[in-house]
């Protein structure tokens, strides 16, 4: 029983009962409620005086603050506890709580935000995980994987530069052949620049009696549907959790988002074919979604216009359908594999748990990208900021400009130390348990990466998970070379602060970890 592994469950809500930035767009929303639960979940292991505690948030991304603040709280409540261990993962719905500053543009809209509210998610995140701590118990653990489609390509490829064509946005992006949700009923359209990752990776934990007590779930897709909600809610985590409840009972779930920084669930060239799907499969969860919509602001004084909100309705009941389809899949997925790794579990696994501190390169920018983007804002600081009017329209337009000078500006800022900082530190967690290993990345990683490390990998699986927060940072995205060729959001350089060169110095470490370790 003493090298028997040790396996803890813990969950805490990340939605305060106050009004919260939600984060995930270029203007801010204010939470005006919750249309579903939103979750810190922790599932710990410990065996061999080793530990890794995996806790996944329903939120964009996670400051390093909030991590430092769970950190210091589980420093003082549980002495001896190895922080530097603690895994703690955005599943990158645009719908949970912010974490970021948001800045000190003139705003009439209430909401408790910055310092505040990270001290409150690094308690919650903290307290999982003490629940987690203080619930270990021998037990076992299998795994496998399965097949679902959760991701597709979001990026699309033109045959001509369609940047020679389309207006310029400063502060947005920068489009050349590839479009981050281009259209693709374009003569020009040509292909999308990534495949469609249909891979669900499952680590299932028992207890000492044999009975499923939770799972860890890794998708190649961010969980952002309904990327405009102006309600908290976890997007097709929600349903998962929901469905596996229903199925087995209260068990823990750790969802996580494996290299999905040019994937999402959007589909970009059968939607009608997707509204007639939906439409026909699920009549009553369109039904209770119209007749219980999400909120949205409305101007004081202003009675909404009826065929407005409609349309707001079911664009936005489309996106909850979406989520119902896709957790339909992985829940499919799960209960596939189980049914055949639940025969082989393992109560003493070898166990390890590695934190290394990397330097990756830094994406550079030639002079004349800097004088371009420091024409641009100098543009935007000589936009006022509104001072009165409708308070939504003015956090909308405030919000929206502040954005963009911050994005032209820190290219500025970017090119101005890139010679003297030539890379940028970033942690790894690897993870070996028996057979297969976990992976970390600070980033919205591009599948291409993950494909490099699985593929070389010593282990039978390896599951990468991305937008794992560490002291020196966490969130941007780490693109390909043709992407950075194509352009286009995510490829630009407001994008990336970590060149595709990089990208392959990440695989490499994390590949020389994955080796020490087998």
């Amino acid at each position: 029983m003493a090298d028997t592994i040790k396996i803890g469950w813990g969950r805490r809500s990340l939605a305060p009962d106050y009004p919260v930035p939600i984060q995930g767009q270029f203007n801010l929303r204010v939470s005006l409620g919750s249309y579903t639960p939103v979750y810190a979940s922790c599932l710990l292991l410990e065996k061999g005086g080793d530990l890794a505690a995996f806790v996944s948030c329903d939120m964009v991304n996670v400051n390093p603050d909030v991590l430092l603040r769970a950190q210091e709280t589980l420093k003082k409540e549980i002495p001896g506890f190895p922080v530097e261990k603690l895994i703690v993962n955005a599943t990158h719905t645009h719908a949970g709580p912010g974490s970021n500053d948001i800045g000190d543009y003139p705003n009439k809209v209430e909401m408790t935000h910055g310092a505040e509210l990270r001290a409150f998610l690094g308690r919650q995140i903290a307290d999982a995980v003490k629940e987690a701590w203080e619930k270990r118990a021998p037990g076992a653990i299998s795994y496998g994987y399965g097949f679902a489609t959760t991701g597709h390509s979001r990026r699309v490829i033109y045959s001509e530069d369609i940047g020679l064509r389309n207006a310029a946005r400063p502060g947005f992006t920068v489009d050349g052949r590839g479009k981050m949700y281009g259209n693709t009923n374009d003569p020009l359209f040509s292909h999308y620049e990534a495949g469609t990752q249909s891979f669900v990776d499952l680590l299932y934990t028992f207890d000492a009696q044999g009975k499923l007590t939770g799972a860890v779930v890794n998708v190649p897709c961010p969980s952002q549907t309904n990327e405009g909600a102006w309600m908290l809610h976890a997007s097709f985590w929600h349903h998962v959790r929901e469905k596996l409840h229903a199925l087995y009972g209260d068990i823990g779930v750790v969802g996580q988002a494996a290299a999905a920084g040019d994937l999402s669930p959007r589909q970009l060239h059968y939607r009608v074919a997707e509204l007639r799907r939906y439409r026909l499969k699920y009549p009553e969860q369109i039904a209770r979604y119209m007749a219980n919509p999400m909120k949205t602001p409305c101007p004081d004084g202003v009675v909404p216009d009826p065929a407005t909100v409609q349309a707001v309705n079911e664009r936005e009941c489309l996106e909850f359908m979406r989520a119902e389809d896709v957790a339909n899949r992985i829940v499919a997925a799960f209960q596939e594999v189980l049914e055949w790794a639940g025969k082989e579990k393992f109560t003493a696994p070898e166990f390890r748990h590695e934190v290394r501190t990397v330097n990756l390169a830094r994406r550079m920018f030639p002079r004349e990208v800097m004088e371009e983007e420091k024409r641009n804002h100098e543009e935007f600081m000589k936009e006022s900021y509104l001072t009165e009017g409708d308070k939504w329209e003015m956090l909308r337009t405030n919000s929206m400009l502040a954005s963009r000078r911050g994005r032209c500006g820190g290219v500025v800022k970017r090119y101005e130390i890139q010679e003297k900082e030539p890379d940028i530190l970033s942690d790894i967690h690897v993870v070996k348990i028996g057979n297969i290993a976990f992976a970390t990345n600070r980033f919205e990683l591009y599948m291409d990466y993950m494909h490099r490390i699985q593929a070389r990998s010593p282990f039978e699986q390896t599951f990468i998970v991305q937008l794992v927060t560490g002291p020196h940072g966490s969130g941007s995205y780490l693109a390909t070379e043709r992407a950075e060729a194509n352009k286009g959001y995510s490829a630009s350089p407001y994008c990336n602060q970590v060149s595709p060169k990089g990208g392959q110095q990440l695989v490499e470490e994390t590949l020389k970890i994955l080796e020490e370790l087998k």
